[in-house]
């Protein structure tokens, strides 16, 4: 019996020894453009795909919740943006690499997203698209469930807005303005 206890115990420390993933990324590391959906839609907001589960699930800080990235702008979305929000697979890889046609069931292929879990959690490495096409996705607030394991998706207001060129041109007068009038004084 202790030999089966002894065996059982050294299969679980190998078994979590691999599931483990790299620790997380420090939140002074911003998180690159690449892996974020930039002014998504026109709609002057960025969403990153943050983990394969809600923040809190399964205990505190498997998935850090959103304002562990605050400082980065990222928060959760106001009910107007939720209900704008992207789809599953607004989140494939520029080009489609991987060929995805669906989410497939259970886990995918983290290259093929667009993954931001390592800025977030230094325990989950996976993707689940299949629960995110379902509409199992949160932002901790919006469409949360206890008991669900759903997706996690963050929004910012996006820092790739264009000023309108009218007011590119207006600025610009003012600035000749204010030049002349210094002159003048």
């Amino acid at each position: 019996m202790k030999k089966l206890a002894a065996i059982a115990l050294a299969t679980a420390a190998l078994v979590s020894t691999g599931a483990m993933a790299a620790p997380i990324i420090d939140n002074s590391t911003a998180i690159p453009d690449s892996l974020v959906l930039l002014n998504f839609s026109g709609s002057g907001l960025d969403w990153v795909y943050a983990g394969p589960i809600a923040p809190g699930e399964f205990g505190p800080f498997n998935l850090a919740p959103v304002s562990y990235r605050a400082a980065e702008g990222w928060r959760a979305a106001t009910a107007a943006e939720w209900a704008a929000r992207p789809d599953w697979d607004d989140f494939i890889v520029p080009g489609n690499p991987c060929g995805i046609v669906s989410p497939q069931n259970g886990y995918t292929n983290t290259a093929c997203y667009l993954l931001a879990t390592p800025y977030w959690s230094d325990t989950y490495s996976h993707v689940d698209m299949n629960d995110f096409a379902q509409g199992f996705v949160t932002d901790g607030v919006n469409n949360t469930s206890p008991g669900n394991v759903y997706e996690t998706i963050f929004v910012r207001d996006s820092g790739q807005q264009v000023p309108l060129p009218g007011t590119l041109a207006l600025v610009g007068l003012g600035l000749i303005a204010m030049g002349a009038l210094r002159r003048k004084a």
